[in-house]
């Protein structure tokens, strides 16, 4: 299982649960849509990788 992990506009820590990878993918876009800050991704294995590291590692093919 995939967690992805916020900080709230307000300061509150929240960490959602996510089954896939592409569904971890989508929450960290909505968390950020939503002013979430330092948006962490912790897969299966317990690595923790940035938002941003973590959709390179995905390596998502936009054409």
């Amino acid at each position: 299982m995939y967690r992805v992990r916020g900080t709230d506009p307000r300061g509150r820590t929240m960490t959602f649960a996510c089954g896939t990878d592409e569904q971890a993918m989508e929450k960290t876009w909505e968390l950020q849509r939503r002013g979430f800050r330092d948006v962490v991704v912790l897969d299966p294995s317990g690595r923790e990788l940035s938002a941003v590291a973590f959709e390179r590692s995905l390596d998502i093919d936009w054409d």
